[in-house]
């Protein structure tokens, strides 16, 4: 036996053969939980929405705006990642909350399924703003006073942000992000009365259903409702309202085709 044939034997002996197990739609589907983008004004109802999920429910809180609603969600597990340090370069601070924010994403993403309903970023506005930073102190090191001055590449902070979404997309979890919502333009100071969530422009594409928050005012009374934008997996509740919704309210829309 020569010496290619004998290395050849012992690359096949040492190549590790790799598991490969489909598993059915449905078992799937039983397991996945929903991913949901829940975006709107403030105070129209965002993060109790996502607070009423079944739990055990984990929150990564950038806006400090779900501590007020512990009386209502006492069981809730709660990290803030919202505080500056008072620097002079903001872009530090959030540097450092994206580093947090990827290890909170890492711990949850490896707790067993069965200790984890549902996960909350609240908001992912801030992620995408925090992914921007880190990309440009961390990887293209660019000091503050040239960011105008230079181009780079938009990939590198999307890609940044995507990872951390696609952790979360791949839990067998309930998965709500919530953003801040954003007003379209026309043309130079003329706003459309067009709103869409502030985060990065592909976030919509990897969720389940889309949910735009509002409020109205009906005797005095305050009514929170939610209209559903977008539904992979029931097309025709999209343009739906829901009022006062709750995530079982959505699944019960997505699966039976109810429309509120």
């Amino acid at each position: 036996m020569g010496w290619n044939e004998e290395a050849t034997n012992v690359k096949e002996q040492e190549e590790p053969k790799t598991e490969i197990e489909f598993k059915s739609l449905g078992e799937a589907k039983n397991k996945r939980g929903l991913k949901i983008l829940s975006y709107g004004n403030f105070s129209t109802g965002k993060t109790h929405f996502a607070l009423s999920s079944p739990g055990p429910v984990f929150i990564i809180d950038t806006e400090n705006g779900a501590s007020p609603l512990a009386k209502n969600f006492p069981d809730a597990k709660i990290l803030n990642i919202c505080g500056l340090d008072g620097g002079d370069e903001d872009d530090l601070d959030e540097v450092k909350n994206f580093s947090k924010l990827q290890d909170a994403v890492n711990y949850l993403v490896n707790l067993p399924d069965d200790e984890v309903g549902t996960v909350i970023i609240d908001s992912i506005t801030d992620l995408w703003t925090w992914s921007q930073a880190y990309a440009k102190t961390k990887i293209f090191k660019i000091p503050i006073n040239q960011r105008f001055a230079q181009q780079w590449d938009w990939a590198v902070p999307t890609k940044l942000y995507l990872k951390q979404i696609m952790k979360l997309i791949n839990k067998n979890a309930n998965v709500i992000f919530v953003a801040r919502q954003s007003e379209k333009y026309i043309g130079a100071g003329q706003p459309s009365g067009i709103f869409s969530p502030s985060c990065q422009k592909l976030t919509p594409y990897w969720v389940d259903v889309v949910l735009y928050h509002e409020i109205k005012f009906i005797k005095n009374e305050i009514i929170f409702y939610a209209k559903i934008e977008k539904c992979r997996q029931n097309g025709k509740i999209i343009g739906s309202v829901v009022n006062n919704p709750t995530i079982e309210k959505i699944k019960e829309m997505v699966n039976n085709d109810k429309i509120l």
